[in-house]
């Protein structure tokens, strides 16, 4: 077996290269690749300096996997940055005093695992033990009718990686398609792989069985025909678009609700009264519900959903239950300086935001944007981090904004992002989504501005604003 010692320090490269060749190995060192490879040496497996390295150590790694020799990779290294990027980098890392039976078992399993260390053309061809060559069409048909019969186990190491991340079609599985050299099985199969399901998931939807799926999943995406990634790839669906909020919507409440109160689990006030609070309770339920997510892929995210749903029923049956939702109120005055809200206020300051935002309204509907804007950020001042108020306060500043010459295109990106985040992991706000809508189609994105003004619909057609923009977005409503 060769091995390719890579070590920065000479010394301790050439003692490796001598206890590894006394044990049956063909070692050679070589410092001048210490860094990285060079040339084009043959070799099935490359020990590499995780001290030299340190945070390169993963970047060297893929270089190094990426090689014509396709070798197995493990390094050797003590020092804090070797311990941390070892897990990043996929690699074995070895203490510099390990022993010479454990270097040499290691380097037999990176020997064996090498082909299924990652999914690259180059790893594709040299597992299916097809000589070297390019991505390319002609190589395709071969290619594929080997991966059909390839060691499973090869396929399974280099999906494990993976088995939750989103398998999403590249422009070159459709040239794969109009080759007509998938089976019309094969082809249901990957099918499924829109960008909205896992590894784990396509697997087990067939028609193939699940050796046969994980072979074709791992064929295509060493071919670069789709993509595997931990996040939805991109929004050029529908279905993906939806799927990402949702995930991006439960994560971030799950952050957001961490020592918070009942009134920001449903996200109203402390005035609110039993119609309001199954008003609130319907609309948080129809994005953080049970069903409401059940037609979601969550991946990694699954996990949240009960725990999620479970403190949403547990503040409506305390709040809508006036004995519990005294005792809460009892313990709520002893705690709250240390919780985090943004609803349990005082009466006062309700009031008074609710008055100046409904002024704001007026104003701005009468074209007064300056007015308004202090109307709106006294709503803030007194209410902070309330959806509609920070949503129009952020086009009505816009407008201000671009009234005095401001670009408009960067001014609509910056408040985009702001309301963006006032958003994240909230129920549906329409007034908001609006506002959110309207600066999204001045920054020139007219997708997310139809996205979120047709969520603003489904929650309350009627709301100000949104027929004209649905209109001059051509939305059919």
């Amino acid at each position: 077996m060769h091995v390719l010692i890579a070590l920065a320090d000479v010394g301790a490269g050439v003692q490796l290269e001598e206890a590894l060749n006394q044990a049956g190995f063909s070692a050679r060192w070589d410092g001048a690749q210490a860094g990285g490879p060079k040339g084009t040496s043959a070799q099935e497996v490359v020990v590499l300096d995780g001290d030299h390295l340190g945070g390169r150590l993963g970047a060297v790694a893929s270089q190094w996997r990426g090689h014509a020799s396709v070798p197995g990779v493990i390094a050797v290294g003590s020092s804090a940055a070797a311990r941390e990027q070892a897990p990043v980098a996929r690699v074995t890392l070895l203490a510099p005093t390990a022993s010479l039976a454990t270097i040499s078992s290691a380097i037999r399993e990176a020997a064996k695992l090498r082909l299924s260390t990652g999914m690259r053309w180059s790893v594709l061809r040299a597992a299916l033990k097809l000589p070297p060559s390019e991505n390319t069409l002609d190589a395709w048909p071969a290619t594929l009718l080997h991966a059909r019969n390839a060691d499973l186990e090869l396929a399974r190491t280099a999906l494990r990686w993976h088995v939750q991340h989103y398998a999403t079609p590249t422009p070159l599985l459709d040239e794969i398609r109009n080759e007509r050299i998938l089976s019309v099985p094969e082809l249901e199969t990957i099918a499924h792989a829109d960008g909205t399901r896992t590894v784990q998931t396509l697997v087990k939807m067939g028609p193939l069985d699940p050796s046969a799926t994980a072979r074709l999943l791992w064929a295509l995406a060493s071919m670069e025909a789709i993509v595997l990634s931990a996040e939805v790839h991109d929004f050029t669906t529908v279905p993906r678009r939806a799927l990402d909020e949702a995930r991006v919507h439960l994560r971030a409440r799950t952050d957001k609700l961490q020592r918070s109160t009942f009134f920001d689990v449903l996200e109203i006030s402390p005035l609110a009264e039993y119609p309001e609070i199954e008003s609130s309770w319907r609309l948080v339920a129809a994005r953080y519900s049970p069903k409401a997510l059940s037609r979601f892929d969550l991946a990694d995210l699954a996990g949240l959903v009960k725990p999620t749903w479970e403190l949403i029923e547990k503040a409506r049956t305390t709040l809508v239950d006036h004995a519990a939702r005294g005792r809460y109120m009892d313990w709520l005055r002893t705690n709250l300086p240390q919780l985090t809200t943004v609803w349990a206020i005082s009466e006062s300051s309700i009031r008074d935001a609710q008055e100046a935002f409904l002024r704001g309204q007026r104003t701005l509907g009468e074209g007064d944007a300056h007015r308004a804007m202090g109307d709106f950020a006294r709503a803030c001042r007194l209410h902070p981090g309330h959806p509609d108020y920070e949503a129009n306060l952020a086009w009505a500043r816009f407008r201000v904004q671009v009234a005095s010459g401001k670009d408009q295109i960067e001014a609509a990106k910056l408040e985009r992002k702001t309301v963006e985040e006032h958003l994240l992991g909230r129920r549906p706000w329409p007034r908001a989504l609006v506002a959110l809508a309207l600066l999204c189609a001045a920054s020139g994105d007219a997708d997310a501005a139809r996205w979120h003004l047709h969520i603003a619909l489904q929650v309350d057609p009627t709301v100000p604003a949104a027929a004209q923009l649905a209109q001059r977005l051509g939305m059919r409503r």
